[in-house]
Order: C-alpha cells, then structure tokens, then sequence
C-alpha cells in the first residue's frame, strides 16, 4: 500500500463526542473522565433529604410535637448500645426509619462490617478497656 494513502492513527488530545448539561468545562481528557454525574451528590444524600421532607410534612399536618417526639426516639434508639463483642444491627432504628423493609446490597452480599462472626469476649473487653 503506498505510503501517502495510509493513515497513520493517533489518540486526539480531547474527546467532545457528548454535548449538554454534563459537559465539563476542562477540554482535557482527563477532566473529561473524572467528570462526575450532578446525580452524584443528591443519591448519597437521598436518605437524609428524604428524612427531612417526611418531617417537614409530618410538622405542616400534626404540628412541632410529632417530629420532635420522632427525633427523640431516634436519638435514644441510636444511644442504645451491645457489649463491643456482640455485633450490632440498630433494629429499632431501621424500623423507625422504615428501613427494616428494604433489601440492600448487605443484605444480599455480607459486607465485612456487617458479618456475623463471635470473637472472644475478654479480649475484645480487655481491649476496649485498655487493660
């Protein structure tokens, strides 16, 4: 093939194929790859947004008492604790939040902070109490 007809490639210095809200302002590529989605930021903050919406409700229709008796029994039910040997599930809590309904990743995939594994209670004592 004749060396003028072939096309040697290379690697372009910028990717523009979308265009729209989730352009970055940065033309590098590797601004362009770090990008994060606007979606982000609201979906890690979705549980707490949500609590809030539901309280300011909750004060329109019943008045100041109902979402400060439901915060109280938040924060005593968070308080509440195990001896540091016994792993901790805070049922109360996910029932108060209305959690105890859904099926998350750890509940299917056992995370390593979710196991259910005993350990030796006077050690685990002993080193809480650092005798």
């Amino acid at each position: 093939m004749d060396a003028a007809i072939k096309v040697t490639p290379k690697m372009p210095s910028t990717f523009n194929e979308f265009m729209g809200h989730l352009e970055p302002r940065d033309e590098t590529c590797v601004a362009q790859l770090q990008a994060v989605h606007p979606l982000k930021q609201s979906e890690l903050n979705f549980d707490q947004h949500r609590h809030n919406l539901n309280m300011q409700m909750l004060r329109k229709h019943e008045g100041l008492a109902a979402p400060l008796k439901i915060a109280m029994e938040l924060k005593a039910v968070s308080k509440v604790g195990h001896l540091p040997f016994l792993p901790s599930t805070n049922v109360a809590r996910d029932v108060l939040t209305g959690r105890d309904e859904m099926i998350e990743f750890s509940d299917i995939f056992n995370l390593e902070e979710h196991q259910e594994l005993m350990r030796q209670p006077h050690a685990v004592m002993e080193k809480v109490l650092r005798m």
